[in-house]
């Protein structure tokens, strides 16, 4: 049972522990002094004001992501703590438990060892003296397990009663791993979903960078339609990458929610 129980939790730990660093943070962009000097000054009224437009976008889009990052990275860890707290709670009060009650068993059998023992044995004198029917040795051998048949039967009944009470535990116990077994594997899914959607933003976030790199190069040419036109294609990018970040957030505290009403309802 706790294997199982152990095989779950580390499955669950393993997906929630699937987002690498800092939320797939990326290198900020870097408008340094004078990078737009020569494109503004080959470029309309218009064009300049597109693109300061969209520089200061993209700038506040990259503030935003930043932000993402963090409150991500944060709620995860938070994640992973909880699940980790869960596990070493369902581990320990179990095992405190059943370990109690299986104790309890032992010593019940090792205390009424000696009577059960007397009593098997007397019994089995009995048998073994029938054939010499030798009627005084037969009566006494009788009287003697006649005395010891109550308090055999009693000390029967008390370990059948410390065993099922192991058993019913043991039960128990099984059902509730069983039941935090169908919660955890209700959690796995959305953790799946994280790991997706993380993947897609990598991948964004790689298409980003030829962007930057084709701006760069407008730029120093003094290339307003390429500035501009490279300009708009990272904001739309980074507005997608903060909008799938976004859902990766709402993702991340609907894990803390069914974690936290899971140790509510196992505390």
């Amino acid at each position: 049972m706790y294997l199982n129980l152990f095989t779950v939790l580390l499955a669950a730990f393993v997906l929630v522990s699937a987002l690498p660093g800092e939320a797939s943070a990326a290198a900020p962009f870097n408008f340094t002094a004078g990078l737009l000097d020569k494109t503004l000054a080959a470029s309309t009224q218009a064009q300049t004001n597109r693109i300061h437009s969209l520089q200061d976008e993209l700038l506040t889009l990259q503030k935003q992501e930043e932000e993402w990052d963090h409150s991500i990275t944060l709620q995860h860890n938070q994640n992973k703590e909880a699940l980790t707290a869960l596990s070493k709670q369902a581990k320990t009060i179990d095992a405190a438990q059943l370990a109690k009650l299986e104790e309890e068993v032992l010593r019940t059998r090792e205390r009424y060892k000696p009577l059960l023992s007397r009593y098997t044995a007397i019994n089995k004198q009995i048998e073994d003296v029938r054939p010499l029917k030798n009627k005084s040795l037969n009566t006494m051998l009788r009287i003697q397990a006649t005395a010891l048949k109550i308090p055999a039967q009693l000390a029967r009944a008390d370990i059948q009663s410390k065993e099922k009470a192991h058993r019913a535990a043991k039960d128990k116990a099984s059902k509730a791993t069983k039941g935090l077994r169908e919660r955890l594997d209700d959690i796995n899914p959305t953790n799946v979903q994280i790991k997706a959607k993380m993947s897609a933003v990598q991948s964004s976030r790689k298409s980003l960078s030829p962007l930057w790199s084709a701006f760069k190069k407008s730029a120093k040419k003094g290339d307003a339609t390429g500035v501009q036109s490279t300009l708009s294609s990272m904001v739309s990018l980074l507005r997608q990458v903060n909008d799938e970040k976004q859902r990766i957030y709402k993702l991340e505290t609907s894990v803390r929610d069914k974690l936290a009403t899971i140790k509510k309802d196992t505390g």
